[in-house]
């Protein structure tokens, strides 16, 4: 059987799910410490942040159409009172079940959303933002196809008016140098009954009521390159007095900045300080790349929203360690033309801080869930065992200390090396001072060595009690040290990773606490309304928990191509009230 296009916006419905037949494969959810996971990953990502150094395609994106896409007339306008609605949603293609129970909720034309007794009725964008991460784990055509584009396709294969699609490329898109995401994106392609209409990784969007929607594309978390400063630079020219601005980042870089990482927010400010004409302006930043949902508001009369909401399908990141005030820009930033800070408090957070941290403790039993990670402590606790024996030999007795010099140098390489390798895992979190991340990794490699001796130790002790010659003894450690690293070396990875997430007040390793744990609950995006008179008005939806889907076979009664296998539909509900943004800060209105 032909493998049928997805490019279409009338699919024929498949009578099987067949990969052949839907066009794509479902995915589970990524593991993202199974050991080959690791690899290929790394790989890539080494690769990518090398030659992003050198090409940026960003650059070579000037050749293609400028301009902004109108959606402000009546053309635009398709709802007959005169509303708007857009949607957003980031962080989206992970595991199948995940991602079509956020497009499941995208995909249906209306939505009732309740929320402290009150129900709040909603319906459907016209335009369908994704801010960044398309696809996990990292970008490919394959990988958009079968996590996200066949995701989509299953929940709306069709509309009898096709909503359109713009996109902003993450970290994770970024990771193929950007050449699957300007394929999938740029190239006018149907994602269901969505239509992609950009032209470059970067966008503007004249919509409504006087707002503009904006969508920066930062690459890799850098500077923002020149072309398309001044693709803003011409659109800010047709920006009118009391037009207002939704700027959409690939990264909360309001969260990120502080006196760990003074500079993290210097690419927007520079952005806000030499494009945008008038500060007030910019009502909205939006924003993916952290797994949940977040809100900050600023304190001055500006009153600025910065919501992060990055549950589209990935995993679930935790939000206990978000600050409750950040100051912006950053006092400690060395930027000399940086304004006079703003104070930002966090207003709510998806899930809550308490729940967060209450699901830290999921990564012991979660580990084990990810292929093949169990080989990695084995192998490690072999080479240890053999070594620490060799260097060793009367570990357990009363000469303990007796030791073969050059089997001791072999032994304390390989620990250095395995410190070496805890300390690049350490040193993921980058945002961490250097002096933390090598006492943290310091004391890992502390509680392995522990397990490990402990190990060689009562192999030996217990082949002196059976009588069995230095042979069997030297024969039982390498055995014995690869049981206990697979067994139980997990369980101390976790106990780590639970402990080090408590170190400083941002946390080491916790994106790897909760990765490792690949939780697909927990899933948000926010519905955006522009009514007749300017108004805007922002909807951040919830979905607690994700929905395990099963082909539906040839039911024309249902749009979908799959449903609910317990027939229990996705529960969207608000996460707080809706929020009502001013085109202008009040007091200036």
């Amino acid at each position: 059987m032909s493998r049928p296009s997805l490019e279409g916006n009338m699919p024929t419905r498949p009578e099987t799910e067949d990969p052949a037949a839907l066009g794509f494969t479902p995915r589970s959810r990524v593991r993202w410490l199974a050991p080959g996971m690791l690899v290929r990953t790394g790989a890539q990502v080494a690769v990518s942040t090398l030659f992003g150094a050198f090409t940026d395609r960003r650059e070579l994106q000037s050749i293609e159409p400028a301009g902004a896409l109108d959606l402000s007339g009546p053309a635009g306008t398709g709802a007959a009172d005169g509303e708007f609605w857009l949607d957003y949603v980031a962080d989206v293609g992970d595991g199948f079940d995940a991602t079509a129970t956020v497009a499941s909720q995208l995909a249906a034309d209306e939505l009732e959303l309740r929320h402290g007794g009150h129900e709040y009725p909603t319906k459907a964008g016209e335009l369908l933002v994704m801010g960044g991460d398309e696809c996990y784990p990292v970008a490919s055509r394959a990988n958009y196809t079968d996590r996200l584009v066949g995701p989509y396709r299953m929940m709306l294969p069709w509309t009898d008016r096709p909503r359109k699609l713009v996109a902003l490329p993450g970290n994770h898109d970024w990771y193929d140098g950007l050449t699957s995401f300007l394929k999938q994106f740029c190239q006018g392609r149907w994602i269901g009954g969505w239509k992609t209409v950009q032209a470059r990784s970067y966008f503007a969007v004249k919509l409504p009521g006087g707002w503009w929607l904006w969508g920066i594309d930062i690459q890799l978390g850098t500077d923002i390159d020149e072309p398309q400063l001044d693709y803003f630079r011409g659109i800010a020219e047709q920006l009118r007095p009391d037009d207002a601005i939704i700027l959409c980042w690939a990264m909360p870089s309001w969260v990120e900045s502080g006196p760990e990482n003074p500079e993290g927010y210097a690419p927007m400010e520079f952005f806000e300080r030499t494009v945008i004409p008038n500060r007030d302006m910019l009502r909205v930043s939006l924003s993916g790349d952290y797994h949940h949902y977040s809100r900050y508001r600023g304190t001055d009369e500006a009153a600025q929203q910065k919501i992060t909401a990055g549950g589209g399908g990935a995993f679930l990141f935790g939000t206990h360690h978000l600050p409750n005030e950040v100051r912006l820009p950053p006092a400690e930033s060395h930027d000399v033309n940086k304004r006079a800070p703003v104070t930002y408090r966090l207003e709510r957070c998806y899930p809550s801080k308490a729940t967060s941290r209450r699901l830290r403790w999921g990564v012991f039993g979660s580990i084990y869930r990810n292929p093949g990670f169990w080989a990695v402590p084995a192998a490690v606790y072999l080479l240890l065992g053999v070594a620490l024996g060799r260097a060793f030999p009367y570990l357990a007795g009363d000469r303990w200390w007796a030791t073969s010099v050059s089997d001791l140098v072999l032994a304390v390489v390989l620990v250095a090396a395995v410190w070496a390798g805890l300390a690049a895992f350490t040193g993921l979190s980058r945002k961490q001072n250097a002096a933390r991340r090598r006492a943290v990794s310091g004391a890992h490699l502390l509680a392995h060595l522990v397990l490990v001796v402990a190990t060689v130790a009562g192999v030996e002790l217990g082949a002196d009690v059976l009588g069995w010659a230095a042979l069997g003894s030297a024969a039982a450690i390498p055995i014995g040290a690869g049981v206990v690293g697979g067994l139980v070396g997990p369980a101390v990875v976790a106990l780590y990773l639970v402990l080090a997430d408590r170190v400083g007040p941002i946390g080491v390793n916790t994106t790897e606490l909760y990765s490792a744990q690949a939780i697909q609950d927990f899933k948000c995006f926010l519905r955006l309304r522009i009514d007749a008179d300017g108004a805007l008005t922002i909807f951040p939806v919830k979905v607690e928990r994700a929905v395990r889907w099963t082909f539906t076979g040839g039911d024309p009664g249902d749009r979908r191509w799959y449903r609910p296998a317990g027939g229990v539909e996705p529960a969207p509900e608000l996460i707080e009230p809706p929020i009502t943004v001013p085109k202008r800060p009040v007091t200036s209105m």
